[in-house]
């Protein structure tokens, strides 16, 4: 028998120790759990697995702190606004003052 992946439902490292529960699964690629202190972490579904009679996350997952996960923000934040700088950042290829023209 398998069991659907519903808000609320508890999830398990591979060691067994109680990661969260699932506060969102409206999203087709992930899953988003909330541990116990109330910080919140996405994993793609294909690292979750029914065994044993409980949902898992395979073993060798590690869950970012929230700390390096608000670094990771912040540098696509960054990334973002540096290519929306694009082209104006580029200097012209050419000027349109009077400079080099003959009288």
């Amino acid at each position: 028998m398998t069991q659907d992946l519903i808000t609320g439902t508890t999830v398990f490292d591979d060691a067994g120790k109680q990661v969260g529960k699932v506060a969102d699964v409206s999203d087709a690629e992930k899953v988003g759990i909330i541990t116990e202190t109330g910080s919140r972490f996405w994993v793609p579904k294909q690292l979750i697995a029914y065994r044993d009679r409980r949902w898992m996350l395979e073993p060798g997952y590690a869950e970012i702190s929230p700390s390096e996960a608000e670094a990771q923000q912040e540098e696509r934040e960054l990334d973002e606004a540096n290519a929306e700088t694009f082209p104006a950042s580029d200097p012209p290829a050419f000027t349109l003052g009077d400079e080099g023209k003959g009288s």
